[in-house]
């Protein structure tokens, strides 16, 4: 099953100028601290990684993205350091580091084509592109390990000019900390690799990529040699993820505090318990109706926002810090419905969107808010962003792979 070209990550950057993001699934009691931080009280386990948002690495002001930290090796060595401020993305698949960040001494053997080339990629999201090469690296993922797996290294030097088919993909590279606003994604989502069975058989442009002395070209590659999502290689609890942040209240956090769980019903803190199940298509999506009018869905940690086509509600201003989003004259309650792409499952959601510009000018110190939305990138799309997770406990399956409640892809809350 292929992954739709890559995975998405929307409006990203869009609050990085500001001065200063429920129901279902058995979510833990929260509790707020002296500071605004909000938390989750997970039991961390070896199979836990900590969520953070927080506002991003140094140089970095972002809202609602959510972090971890991620551990990259030279294969087969103890030669390893911890990346912190990657972003979790369950809307892609496969390991991404900005290459400035690296310590020089971590040495990451390239990865080659079936001829013996030296591999560079280009990760195309919805609002921009990343372009670098693809290294080997031992990852750790909380105490386990996917060993010797490919992973995109970002704005590598080894691979100096971006070709015009891959700059030509977004308005926007995102080949530095600032520009992708993290020092890498940790891409989770349902799908096994980050092009699949398509980048396998023909040559895509806006994906893999060799660079010999004419010029970087387009070129088959096999789903051995394509960027995994490092999850599916763990050596157990390789099905699929879990994403827990707490509630918020409407007016925001300064800090969430949250788990990112390995597996799906492998062990005694990844079990689906009374989740629905909602089956996902061979693009990774399912249906979401709101308004009368059923779109495409999709559920997206690497969105800021929920984002989504309504005429009818007032975008921010041009000149507002949040051009991007929407600026209600007062918080709307929302709700729409979810579908199963296949199994007809159906749940009805509620949501609320508020004034972007004036949540964010009520409290520039806040990184976190449950209630940011704006127009949708696709007029028939619907992307459940970040703030759908807090108060929730998200299940993302990962395709072919076998779970309790059947084989992914699917997701369940």
């Amino acid at each position: 099953m292929a992954m739709p070209i890559l995975g998405r990550i929307a409006a990203l950057a869009a609050l990085l100028a500001l001065a200063g993001c429920g129901s279902g699934g058995g979510g833990s009691d929260s509790s707020a601290g002296g500071d605004g931080t909000v938390g989750v009280a997970p039991a961390f386990a070896p199979n836990v990684l900590a969520i953070t948002i927080d506002g991003g690495p140094p140089g970095v002001n972002a809202v609602n993205v959510p972090y971890v930290n991620v551990t990259v090796c030279s294969p087969g060595t103890t030669q390893c350091q911890t990346v912190d401020h990657v972003l979790v993305d369950t809307g892609s698949a496969g390991l991404r580091i900005v290459a400035s960040v690296l310590n020089s001494s971590l040495l990451l053997p390239p990865q080659t084509d079936d001829n013996g080339n030296n591999l560079a990629e280009c990760a195309v999201f919805l609002d921009g592109f990343s372009w670098g090469a693809v290294r080997i690296a031992d990852v750790v993922l909380a105490s386990q390990t996917a060993g010797s797996i490919p992973i995109q290294l970002i704005g590598d030097p080894a691979f100096p000019t971006v070709p015009a088919s891959c700059s030509g993909t977004g308005p926007k590279a995102k080949n530095t900390v600032q520009g992708l606003s993290a020092n890498g994604i940790l891409g989770v989502g349902p799908f096994l690799q980050d092009c699949g069975a398509a980048c396998a058989r023909t040559a895509i442009a806006g994906t893999y990529y060799i660079c010999p002395q004419g010029g970087c070209q387009p070129v088959v590659t096999s789903l051995a040699r394509q960027v995994p999502n490092p999850v599916a290689r763990l050596p157990v609890d390789n099905n699929g993820v879990i994403i827990e942040l707490p509630a918020l209240p409407a007016s925001g956090a300064s800090r969430a505090i949250g788990a990112l769980t390995l597996g799906i019903g492998t062990a005694g803190n990844n079990a689906l318990g009374s989740a629905a199940k909602f089956d996902l298509d061979r693009t990774g999506n399912f249906r979401t109706t709101y308004n009368g009018r059923t779109s495409t869905a999709f559920v997206d940690s690497g969105s800021n926002g929920l984002f989504f086509s309504d005429p009818g509600i007032p975008t921010c201003s041009a000149t507002s810090p949040t051009p991007s989003f929407y600026c209600p004259p007062a918080t709307l309650a929302l709700t729409a419905s979810i579908q199963g792409a296949t199994n007809g499952q159906t749940q009805g959601v509620s949501f609320s969107v508020a004034d972007a510009t004036a949540l964010i000018s009520n409290a520039p110190t806040f990184k976190a808010f449950n209630n940011l939305g704006g127009p949708s990138a696709g007029s028939t799309s619907f992307d459940w962003g970040i703030p759908f997770f807090f108060g929730r406990r998200i299940f993302t399956a990962i395709e072919g792979q076998s779970t309790p409640a059947g084989a992914g892809p699917y997701i369940a809350f």
